[in-house]
C-alpha cells in the first residue's frame, strides 16, 4: 500500500487507535524468540527500528533484555507507546526520522538493530528507494563492528539485495527463509537478511556469528537457502 511511506498515515492511524493497541508485523517475540536470541544478547544495546506498536519491545524486556531503544517517525504513537510502558527499565521510545539518526546517535553506537517490515513500508512509497537507501546507511554507520543489521522482510533479494548488499555498509550478508514449520514453502516465508558487520582497523569482533546447523532448505532465486522455522 503507497501509504505506508507516508508519515501522515501513521500519525492518523495511531492517532485515532484505528488498530488494536499492540499488533506485530509478520511475528512477535513468541516465535522470534529462539531466533534472536542466538545474534542478540540480554546486555547488548539494541535498536529497534521502526517500532510501530509492537509488543516486541516489552516482551523482550520482559526476557530481561536490558537496553532497548525503539524508534519511530510517528510521534502521536511514540507518546503513546511511552505512557503504556511508563516505569519499565532499559526500555525506552524516541521520536526519530530513521533518515537522519545523527542529533540521536554517534557513530558504532548499537550492537544490533532489527527491522521488521520498516523496509518494506518505506519502499512502498519510494519508487527510486532513496528513503531506504538513507535508512540502511544511518544502521550500518550506527551499529558496532560485529553488530548485526537483521531485516525480516517480504522483499526478495531482487529488491533487497541491491539496497543492503553495498561496499559502504562494510557487512557480510547471509540469508534464511523465515516460516512457521519444517514443510512451509517459499510463499509462506518471510525473507531475513543478516547482516554482520565487518571489523574496521583490525577491531576485535565483539559478536561472532552463531555456529548453526539447518535440516530444512528452500530453493530461491539466489540458491539454497536455510530455513528458519519459527514457532513457540
Amino acid at each position: 500500500m503507497p501509504e505506508y511511506g507516508s508519515l501522515d498515515y501513521w500519525d492518523d492511524r495511531y492517532t485515532n487507535l484505528t488498530v488494536k493497541k499492540d499488533f506485530d508485523w509478520y511475528h512477535g517475540y513468541p516465535t522470534l524468540k529462539v531466533f534472536l536470541n542466538k545474534f542478540f544478547g540480554k546486555k547488548d544495546k539494541i535498536l529497534m527500528l521502526g517500532c510501530g506498536n509492537s509488543r516486541l519491545g516489552e516482551d523482550m524486556n520482559d526476557d530481561e533484555f536490558i537496553d532497548i531503544i525503539n524508534m519511530d517517525y510517528s510521534e502521536p504513537l511514540i507518546e503513546y507507546m511511552k505512557d503504556r510502558t511508563k516505569g519499565r527499565v532499559g526500555l525506552e521510545y524516541l521520536t526519530i526520522d530513521g533518515r537522519d539518526m545523527k542529533p540521536f546517535f554517534k557513530d558504532n553506537e548499537f550492537d544490533h538493530v532489527f527491522d521488521k517490515g520498516t523496509l518494506d513500508a518505506v519502499i512502498c512509497s519510494d519508487d527510486d528507494n532513496e528513503n531506504a537507501k538513507k535508512i540502511i546507511f544511518e544502521v550500518s554507520r550506527i551499529i558496532k563492528p560485529g553488530g548485526f543489521f537483521i531485516v525480516m522482510t517480504y522483499g526478495s533479494p531482487e529488491s533487497r539485495l541491491p539496497l543492503l548488499n553495498l561496499p559502504i555498509h562494510n557487512w557480510t550478508i547471509t540469508m534464511r527463509m523465515g516460516g512457521s514449520s519444517e514443510t512451509s514453502q517459499m510463499n509462506q516465508c518471510h525473507y531475513i537478511y543478516i547482516c554482520h558487520k565487518n571489523s574496521e582497523n583490525g577491531d576485535s569482533m565483539k559478536h561472532i556469528f552463531p555456529i548453526e546447523t539447518h535440516s530444512h532448505f528452500l530453493n530461491s532465486s539466489i540458491g539454497e537457502v536455510p530455513m528458519e522455522v519459527l514457532k513457540k
